[in-house]
């Protein structure tokens, strides 16, 4: 992840818990609890206010919840107590390691499109060392950002790696990942030119 992508949110994190917290996600909460098994122990990366961990906490699931941005982690354990214990601080690539796992699952929503995308082929291939055989990953990423430059940066710093449906599912699929769905949905902000990708695919056998 960019150090400006990482200044951003470290910079920033009062407000974005804010948002995150506000967010109308029921759905988006439907689906990942949906996508694993039941108490399925699942790896969150990029937990940001610990909103998504939290509900899947709730859900019956032995989650560990992590994020690059020591700020975030003390927020989503204030947030959100019963997490206390089960957030660690993974940065993406170089953190995510075989001695995380091995997990049933592992999900992120709104994180894998701050990666370059050799870095998101990076952490889809180490994904599989730590996932179980036909263990499964759900991400959701943006389609589509009406603010975002020809370079990838919105103005604000973060970058934003823009790939098609098509490209996700090819990137899942080159690091040894079978699709089981992939669908796209409207924002959970309520922006109108925003779409997401929700994906759910399992590690092959080979």
């Amino acid at each position: 992840m960019t150090d400006t992508t990482l200044a951003y949110y470290t910079a920033c994190w009062k407000n974005l818990v804010r948002r995150y917290e506000s967010a109308d996600v029921p759905d988006l909460h439907a689906l990942l609890a949906s996508s694993f098994p039941p108490g399925a122990r699942l790896l969150e990366l990029g937990c940001g206010s610990g909103r998504d961990a939290a509900h899947m906490l709730a859900s019956g699931f032995d989650v560990i919840a992590s994020d690059a941005v020591q700020e975030m982690i003390d927020a989503a354990a204030a947030c959100h107590p019963a997490l206390a214990g089960r957030i660690c601080r993974i940065c993406l690539p170089r953190d995510l390691t075989p001695s995380l796992g091995p997990f049933d699952g592992v999900y992120a929503v709104a994180t894998f499109m701050h990666l370059t995308r050799p870095a998101i082929q990076d952490v889809f291939s180490r994904i599989r060392h730590i996932l179980i055989p036909e263990g499964r990953l759900f991400f959701s990423v943006p389609l589509h950002r009406d603010d975002v430059a020809a370079d990838e940066f919105d103005a604000k710093g973060r970058r934003f790696t823009a790939m098609t449906h098509a490209d996700w599912t090819g990137i899942c699929r080159h690091t040894g990942f079978d699709i089981i769905t992939a669908a796209t949905t409207s924002d959970g902000l309520g922006r109108e030119s925003f779409a997401w990708l929700n994906c759910l695919a399992v590690s092959g056998r080979s």
